[in-house]
Order: C-alpha cells, then sequence, then structure tokens
C-alpha cells in the first residue's frame, strides 16, 4: 500500500465518521430543541413525584423516540427515556400546538422494574 493510498483511506474513514456522528446527533438535536420535548422534560422536573421515584439527579438519555405532524394544530407523541439515581423509565409525551404554545395532553412515566406507569398530569398511579 502506498502512501497516497494510505492517505485516501484514512480520508474516507474519517469522512464516514463525521457522516455517523452527524446522523446519531441531529435527530437528537432537532427533537431535543422542540417545543413539545422542552415542556415535557420541564414539566416532569417539576413534579416531586417524578424526583422521588426516579431519584435525583434525573438526565434525560439520547436515541428518544417520536414524531411530530406539522398540521393544524400540530401535534407531537414521544418516548424519553429518563434515568435517576434510583430507577429509570420513560416519559411517554403526547402534545398539541394551540395558538402558538404546546399543551401536554398526556405525561406518564413509564417504568420498567417494576412495571409501573405514573401519570404526572394529575391522575393517580396506573
Amino acid at each position: 500500500m502506498s502512501i497516497l493510498d494510505s492517505a485516501r483511506l484514512r480520508k474516507r474513514l474519517i469522512g464516514a465518521l463525521i457522516i455517523v456522528a452527524l446522523i446519531l446527533t441531529v435527530p437528537h438535536f432537532l427533537a431535543t430543541t422542540s417545543g413539545a420535548y422542552k415542556l415535557a422534560v420541564a414539566t416532569a422536573h417539576h413534579k416531586a413525584q417524578f424526583t422521588k421515584t426516579l431519584g435525583p439527579p434525573i438526565k434525560e438519555a439520547w436515541f428518544s423516540e417520536g414524531k411530530q405532524v406539522w398540521s393544524n394544530p400540530a401535534t407531537a407523541e414521544m418516548l424519553i427515556p429518563v434515568r435517576g439515581q434510583m430507577r429509570s423509565g420513560n416519559l411517554r409525551v403526547r402534545a398539541i400546538k394551540e395558538a402558538g404554545q404546546w399543551r401536554l395532553t398526556e405525561l406518564m412515566l413509564e417504568l420498567a422494574s417494576p412495571d409501573e406507569r405514573i401519570d404526572l398530569l394529575g391522575k393517580a398511579p396506573i
């Protein structure tokens, strides 16, 4: 292998790594900057039961799932992984955008072990 071939290979590997990094980070960035995501996370963090159940400090993990539909009205459905000192789970979020403002219609903390769901918008545990 010549020096030119190794330089080309190195450039291709660096290019591939940049593409992979963009594929992994851009969707996360777009999701976490949306109004529905920010509202859901802020609302959850203000609920004492959320903090008590997971144990502080609580952080949102990467690779949240979901979709936003930009119709009239706009809607969002998301699954946001969360992890605290004691437990981890997912925030199940549904939101609607009315008159330019996001409003949560569902904010559920889903725990895997034990299987438990806690409605953070006000209802009793399911």
